[in-house]
């Protein structure tokens, strides 16, 4: 008799031990993830579990669609934001988006003018090879 109260105590103490450090705290993270989805608006920068950053351009229902660079937009289901980015995370995906990090910007430069080049000369031999077929 004295063993089987022993092992209840047991029983009960382990169950109280598994909801204190496990079910409980998993619940405060549930709550604290669907007051951030409803808290979700126009304009937040948001950062979603795939780690994709984006602005949040309209709110639906069940999903968010989010701009992630100038005239690209994608549809992201509500569930699926990981957070809504802070100022720090804002400055840098801001920074990574809108200047992006060049080596050596004098080369790129000349690579971009010499791409612009050669893309008007093939243009003039295109308009040229035109004028000859029409004659």
């Amino acid at each position: 008799m004295n063993n089987i109260g022993l092992l209840a105590i047991y029983v009960v103490g382990f169950i109280a031990i598994f909801y204190f450090l496990a079910v409980r705290p998993q619940q405060k993270q549930r709550k604290a993830h669907e007051q951030l989805i409803s808290a979700v608006k126009r304009g937040d920068r948001i950062v979603t579990i795939g780690g994709i950053f984006g602005t949040v351009k309209r709110v639906e229902e069940g999903l968010v669609v989010m701009e992630i660079d100038k005239g690209i937009n994608i549809k992201v289901a509500r569930r699926a934001i990981a957070e809504i980015a802070s100022a720090e995370q804002k400055a840098t995906a801001a920074k990574a988006l809108d200047k992006p990090v060049v080596d050596e910007p004098e080369e790129l430069e000349l690579e971009e003018a010499d791409a612009v080049e050669e893309y008007a000369a093939e243009d003039s031999e295109e308009t040229e090879a035109d004028k000859e077929e029409e004659n």
